[in-house]
């Protein structure tokens, strides 16, 4: 796979990034009995070369058309079983609407949303990740995922 955004080709980590995760995701997939096709690399790649956090609708409008078309119906399906297989993370905003923003070989953080323009704001506490681990540890709790987003208003819009 050389090229896959649009006819144009991958930055470099993408592109190391996406022959790094398709292995992983492909086993996911058999494990599955999902379908391994090519538009779901397709998809894998454009999640990939995103490096922020995209509704459903934006990725599937971006991949509609072009030499690397993809259903919207796939474009749905193939993020659903990477939010299962652990690429991507989905974090609802204060309208419930869905954002996706690829996990693979990024570090753990948490989100603030807000609530008047939208922005996400990422940040990272080790002090809360070790809470978290005391807290499934002492329930004799095996966590998967956690998502942790504080709604508010950010400084810009508390100036208006």
């Amino acid at each position: 796979m050389s090229k896959m955004q649009q006819g144009t080709e991958l930055a470099e980590e993408v592109q190391q990034s996406v022959e790094e995760a398709w292995p992983l995701f492909v086993s996911f997939l058999k494990k599955k009995q999902a379908r391994v096709t090519q538009a779901r690399k397709i998809v894998l790649a454009q999640v990939f070369a995103r490096h922020d956090h995209f509704c459903a609708d934006d990725l599937a409008s971006e991949l509609s058309s072009g030499p690397n078309h993809v259903s919207r119906g796939t474009v749905y399906r193939t993020l659903a079983l990477m939010e299962e297989a652990g690429f991507v993370r989905v974090i609802r905003d204060t309208d419930v609407h869905a954002h996706y923003e690829h996990t693979f070989n990024h570090p753990v953080h948490e989100h603030m949303i807000c609530d008047v323009c939208g922005e996400f704001i990422e940040f990272s506490d080790d002090k809360l990740i070790q809470r978290i681990t005391q807290a499934c540890s002492l329930h004799n709790f095996k966590e998967r995922t956690h998502r942790i987003v504080v709604f508010g208003v950010c400084g810009a819009c508390r100036k208006v």
